[in-house]
């Protein structure tokens, strides 16, 4: 005899089952996937450290701004978006959302624009970038806010929605800001 886990319930009062041990890719993959933000991270800083290496600190900050582009909004939206696309089932159970909302597609559609967005902003004007910047700054700070609705008014505690990407959700957005601003 098994026992069943109780039903999740989410903000909108709906319930969905829990998942239960054999759903979903084995705990390699997911652990795999947790993984995916922090790719950004190490391609901005191998970018900066191959930019310091072939040109010194001449030009330094307008190449940082477009690595920032470049690597934290563009190929981490794209991971994280595909992310939701591709494997929402998993994604939903690191967040602490219930599995097969609809939303995921959005949510995962929103994430690859704004970063093929990001991908394309070193090669156009500073309109282009401000406008990557802004939708970029809206969709993780806003992401921030709905982290901490969800930890304040569901009492969700997982590490999707409370660990790194809480926090990336909220540094990534101002340091790209800054980057703007101070160029």
């Amino acid at each position: 005899m098994t026992t069943e886990e109780p039903p999740v319930r989410t903000d909108a009062g709906v319930t969905a089952p829990a998942a239960t041990p054999g759903d979903g890719p084995p705990p390699w993959v997911l652990r795999l996937l947790s993984l995916t933000t922090y790719v950004g991270i190490v391609g901005f800083v191998v970018a900066e450290v191959v930019q310091l290496a072939q040109h010194g600190t001449a030009g330094l900050l307008p190449a940082t701004l477009d690595n920032a582009l470049a690597w934290i909004v563009g190929v981490n939206a794209i991971m994280i978006g595909s992310g939701h696309l591709l494997m929402p089932d998993p994604i939903a159970d690191a967040i602490g959302w219930p599995r097969g909302s609809p939303f995921q597609w959005e949510v995962g559609l929103a994430g690859v624009l704004i970063g093929v967005l990001g991908v394309m902003a070193p090669g156009f004007d500073r309109g282009f970038q401000l406008a990557t910047v802004i939708a970029f700054s809206i969709f993780y700070l806003g992401a921030a806010v709905g982290h901490v609705v969800q930890r304040l008014r569901a009492g969700n505690t997982s590490p999707g929605n409370t660990g790194f990407i809480f926090w990336f959700d909220v540094v990534a957005p101002l340091v790209v800001i800054g980057l703007y601003v101070a160029t």
